[in-house]
């Protein structure tokens, strides 16, 4: 089979592997759509410390059951259709046993502690079976969407954490596909003025179809007094951070209102991970900051339920690219000519 590894920084290499072997408590899957993810962008950029190289990455994965095992739990059949909660939890730390899954000690990853989707096929190990990780699909699901569940789930537990209500005005800094997940399930949380912002202007009007009622370039506006015009001076109810930048956390306490509620839910790179806010407004204004990575299998099958009603405009989707020009899709996620990009295993190159 195919697979793209990764065997250093911004290097990659093709090439002709074995199929792997289907696990005794598993399944073997034929890979049909694995997301590139912001994630896999950095880690191909400028690395990171839960890889080795060489790594097969790809987390956000959909596809076909190609084999079942002997052992495997449940009622499988080769041809159905899967998509793959790809965090695997110990069950067994404190995090885990104190109902916090995301945060496990010891949790592995698709395309981090074992093989991902950047790949032809994956086995999938039993634990993902026995912890219900693999959600069957209807034969008739189209299964590219289906990719968008794992960042789904992040945005669900994120906005679950701030409780964005009914006629609150909320503020995302960022326009990528976070970012305009974000906006649609805070439109589906009542939420009736969404201001997206971004330094990137191509970026930004892609975004226009996915919730937002205003928009603001912030490398061109000052985006803390466009949210003060646009809210009568009183400032935002809610801000999500969506991008990797410590800037918006500043401006995010500048134009919260008071009691108003801030979600950090960019990473920022490991060499530089200090931000600066200002105390007093935090202090004063009783401002609330929420951190917000990782999901629970419940967030996640919430996320491919409101995929799967249709709730979500998957238009987000811009490109679809074979494995062999995954280095395009980072150039144009990095360009902002893309929102989210799909890889796709099985397709020839043109």
């Amino acid at each position: 089979m195919k697979a793209l590894y990764l065997t250093g920084k911004a290097q990659v290499e093709m090439r002709e592997v074995p199929v792997p072997q289907c696990p005794d408590d598993g399944l073997l899957i034929k890979i049909d759509s694995v997301g590139l993810c912001g994630s896999d962008v950095r880690t191909y950029s400028v690395g990171s410390a839960k890889i080795s190289y060489p790594v097969v990455l790809g987390h956000e994965n959909a596809g076909y059951v190609e084999e079942v095992g002997k052992n495997a739990p449940g009622d499988w059949k080769v041809g159905d259709k899967v998509v793959a909660n790809p965090a695997i939890p110990c069950g067994k730390c404190y995090y885990c046993v104190n109902k916090m899954p995301g945060l496990c000690d010891h949790i592995q990853v698709a395309g981090t502690s074992f093989p991902g989707g950047f790949a032809q096929y994956m086995a999938f190990p039993g634990d993902m079976l026995t912890r219900g990780q693999i959600i069957k699909l209807p034969q008739d699901a189209d299964l590219e969407p289906m990719i968008l569940a794992e960042l789904l789930a992040s945005v669900v537990k994120a906005q679950d954490d701030l409780k964005v209500g009914m006629g609150e005005t909320v503020v995302i800094v960022g326009s990528g596909p976070i970012g305009c997940l974000h906006a649609q399930i805070a439109k589906l949380h009542g939420a009736t003025t969404i201001i997206m912002a971004d330094l990137n202007r191509e970026r930004l009007n892609k975004c226009h179809s996915f919730g937002g009622t205003h928009f603001v370039v912030s490398s061109e506006e000052d985006l803390v007094a466009r949210v003060m015009e646009i809210t009568g001076g009183r400032g935002a109810d809610v801000c999500i951070v969506a991008a990797p930048s410590s800037k918006p956390h500043q401006q995010g306490v500048e134009l919260l209102r008071k009691e108003g509620r801030l979600s950090l839910f960019g990473g920022l790179a490991k060499e530089n991970p200090w931000t600066t806010m200002d105390g007093n407004l935090i202090h004063y204004k009783r401002l609330r900051i929420f951190g917000a990575y990782s999901y629970s299998a419940a967030d996640f099958a919430k996320g491919y339920e409101l995929l799967r009603a249709g709730r979500i405009d998957t238009a987000i989707i811009t490109h679809q690219l074979p494995l062999e020009q995954m280095e395009d899709g980072v150039r144009a996620i990095q360009q902002g000519e893309a929102i989210k990009v799909v890889l796709k295993p099985w397709m020839d190159v043109k």
